[in-house]
Order: C-alpha cells, then structure tokens, then sequence
C-alpha cells in the first residue's frame, strides 16, 4: 500500500494532494455545522473589512499577522470557508513537502522516499480542526521553515544567512500566533547544544527574531494603538484565564488515535532503529519540536484540539521510523491499511460525537446590525458582523475603560461607528454605557432583560 510513497519523486506530493482532497470530501458527508473557531475567523476578517481597526477597535487576541491575512482574504472573496479551506489545503501540502524535503535532504532515514509528506496528510485530516485556516496552522509553516534552517546548521553548513532566516521565520510564527514564541528557544537550545555557534550569529538570531515585532509594533504605533496593541495581544494573550471549549476527556478520546500512534511509532524506533551519528541529532531535534509543541499547548489561552498540530511534524517523523523498520510480509501488509484507515474512521466519528459544544447554531432570529455584547458569536451565523467582542475577558477589560476620560470617548466612537439598531447585552454593560453617555440613553430603549432597541434614528 505504501509503496507507492517510498520513491524518491516530488510529483507524488501531487497524487498526495489529490488524496487529501478526496479525504476531506468524504469525511465532510458525515461531518455537520460550523466550528466556533471558523466562524470566528471568517467574521473577524468580515469585521476588519468594515473599517474598524484591530485591537483598539476589535477586544481579541488574534496575531496581527493573522489578521492581515482574514481581513485581506475577506476583501477579495468574502466570507467565504470554502476560501479558507481551499487556502489551508495549500498550506498543508506545502508543510508536507518542506517537512519531506528537510527530511530528505538531512538523511534521516537509510531510504529516500515521500513517505513522511504522505503521513504528515495523514495525520493533518485526521482530525478535522487540523484543517482550517488557523493561526496555528499558519504558524507551523513557518517553524517547519525555521526547523529546515536549524537542520542545515546542524550538519556544519555556516553562514550568517541561516542564522537571520531562522530568527525571521520565528518572528513570523509569533507574530501569528503568540504561544509558537517557545520555538525561539528550542531552537536556539538546538543550536547550541548540536553545534557551536558564534556569538554574533547568536545575536543576529535575536535580532532577526525581533523583525517581526519591531515591524508590527511600528504599524500600531503609526496608528497610535501601540499599548492596546502590547495589551491585548502580547500581555492579556499570555496572563487572561485559560479556557477549554473540551473537556479534558473529550479532548483525551479525540487524539486517543494520535496519541496511540505516536508510542507505538517511538516503541519500534526506539526498539529497531539503527542510525547514525547525525540521525541521533535529527532526532533529538524532533524531541525538542514535541516539548516545544507540547509547551504551546500550556501556554494557550484556550486550549482546543488546534494546537496538537504542532506535534503532527513529530508523530510523523517517528511513523515513517515504523513503516520503515517493519519486515515482516504479513506486517508490511496488514498494518498500513490498519492503521491508515483505522485512524481516520475513528478520529472523524469521535469528532463529530464528541465537539458539539464547538458547533454553532444560531440561538434565536435576529436582525442586520444586531450588536452582541458577548464574545457570543452564534448570532452571527446568517447575519453582518456587527459587534467588536471577539473574546469576552478582553471586552470585559475594554469596557472598564469607561471610567477614564480618554477610553470612554473612544468607546463611544466604536458604538456611533457600529451604529447597532439592537443590542443583546450578556455582560451587563449596557446600563453603564447609557449611564455614561446621555445620547445612547437618548436613542436606545429598554425593550428586556438584557434587549435594547433603537427608538430614535
């Protein structure tokens, strides 16, 4: 079954692209509703693209670079998951090809083949998260360029450009995505300990890792939003109250097929394997990558089944290994297909069982220019963006600028920009806002608990 895979031939990433479409396809007949985070990301960029900036004007932590890119995509299609899909498709296959390509060009394995790309596919569709256009996945393509980079130093190749390279590549990931920062210093502990690099080049590692900061943090500033910048994405991104849409339990039975995987792979590699002097380097590198994923994990403030792609790389590393190292005949040609098909039935029916709190389904009928004030973005299913609360602690914080001067008057721009004709208050901010500012008071009614009508156009 996979000897198709374990030839030496770029265009089988093709072939591999093709399967992954006729994956998804399949998997989307048994597969209903809309994620929360894909909802999320499609109105953001919806949101943008009605001329109200990011951060000062938007209470979420979504990387700047990340934003760029919703807003933009948003711009020329729409809201549009189709767009979204079709763009991580792309994105996934390039991952496999630099992922292979590294491995390849690195020998770490006694056979060159496009077996790792095909696994790495895998293991990307097999759980369905994995293939929206998420800031993780966004991320990861740009550690899997800087993983390239620190391999090559690794094997004595020395020059100031891959030390720069490396630190940008980083910078970008962060700058996408905060927590995927913990790859700076896995990296850099790679780079040390497996090679001996100068203090310069260290330091040009540093700086070029900055890059992306400095450039983001200019852009704010320019704007005169660089504290709320600061604020939201790099302070209350990393201290706000981590949060889980899953349950532990839930979570542990959707990766249960990852995670099986994973040590039955590391068991064979462990128990078979032979390698070189550098393979043992690779290797120790591609533990460095699980504990920095794993870190990601920790370090996210809402932890989703999203931030296990970035030990995909890992499992698949270590599952070529178990192909690879399989000799016996009746194994080479039973447990491809086991394991394969196995993992992908069983991820795609316990995901559909086992996410319904991730589901959207619009709760109630509502009207164009209803204004949520909630992270609550269910209400927006069918209808216009029409609210700045992506994430209800940072909306909570923002809305405590009521009692200064300066905030307050930029809030009440915000509300006259989104001009709502309805207001769904959950936070209990609507009595303050009226309070505070005669003319919301003057121009919204009380019409229920926590329902507010436009009376006065």
């Amino acid at each position: 079954m996979l000897r198709f895979f374990r030839i030496n031939d770029p265009y089988r990433l093709a072939i591999i692209f093709v399967l992954m479409v006729i994956i998804r396809i399949t998997q989307s007949f048994f597969m209903d509703g809309t994620s929360y985070y894909e909802l999320k990301w499609l109105l953001l960029g919806e949101w943008l693209n009605q001329g109200f900036t990011m951060y000062s004007e938007t209470f979420d932590y979504t990387g700047p670079i990340a934003v760029f890119i919703y807003k933009y995509l948003t711009l020329i299609f729409g809201r549009s998951a189709f767009v979204h899909y079709g763009l991580s498709s792309i994105l996934i296959i390039f991952q496999a090809g630099i992922f292979n390509q590294l491995l390849l060009k690195n020998k770490a394995y006694d056979e060159n083949s496009y077996l790792p790309a095909f696994l790495y596919m895998i293991l990307m569709v097999s759980v369905p998260d994995f293939m929206t256009l998420s800031p993780q996945l966004l991320s990861l393509t740009f550690i899997l360029l800087a993983l390239r980079n620190v391999l090559r130093r690794i094997d004595n190749q020395v020059t100031d450009e891959l030390f720069l390279n490396s630190g940008i590549y980083i910078g970008v990931a962060t700058m996408i995505y905060l927590p995927s920062m913990v790859f700076f210093l896995v990296f850099l502990f790679a780079l040390i300990l497996f090679s001996t690099a100068a203090t310069r080049r260290l330091t040009l590692y540093l700086f070029s890792f900055l890059l992306a900061f400095s450039m983001c943090a200019l852009y704010f500033y320019w704007r005169g939003d660089f504290l709320v910048f600061v604020d939201m994405y790099l302070i209350q991104n990393l201290l706000m109250e981590s949060r889980s849409a899953l349950s532990i339990s839930e979570m542990s039975i959707i990766s249960a097929g990852l995670v099986t995987i994973f040590f039955l792979s590391v068991l064979k590699t462990f128990g078979s394997a032979r390698l070189t002097n550098f393979q043992q380097k690779i290797q120790q590198v591609i533990w460095l990558m699980f504990f920095g994923g794993i870190a990601t994990f920790f370090l996210s403030n809402e932890k989703t089944l999203l931030e296990l792609a970035f030990i995909v790389p890992v499992i698949a590393y270590f599952w070529t290994h178990y192909f690879i190292l399989v000799r016996r005949r009746i194994f080479q040609m039973i447990m491809p297909g086991l394991l394969i098909f196995g993992l992908l039935f069983y991820s795609t029916y316990v995901y559909q069982n086992y996410t319904e709190s991730l589901k959207v389904i619009e709760k109630e009928e509502t009207t164009e220019g209803t204004m949520v004030l909630d992270s609550n973005l269910n209400y927006y299913l069918d209808h216009k963006i029409n609210t700045p609360c992506f994430n209800q602690h940072l909306a909570i914080r923002a809305f405590q600028g009521l009692d200064f001067y300066g905030s307050a008057g930029n809030i009440f721009m915000l509300f006259q920009k989104a001009d709502p004709t309805f207001v769904i208050d959950e936070i209990g901010i609507m009595p303050r806002l009226m309070a505070r500012f005669p003319k919301i008071e003057e121009e919204y009614q009380r019409v229920g608990s926590n329902r507010y009508r436009r009376t006065n156009n």
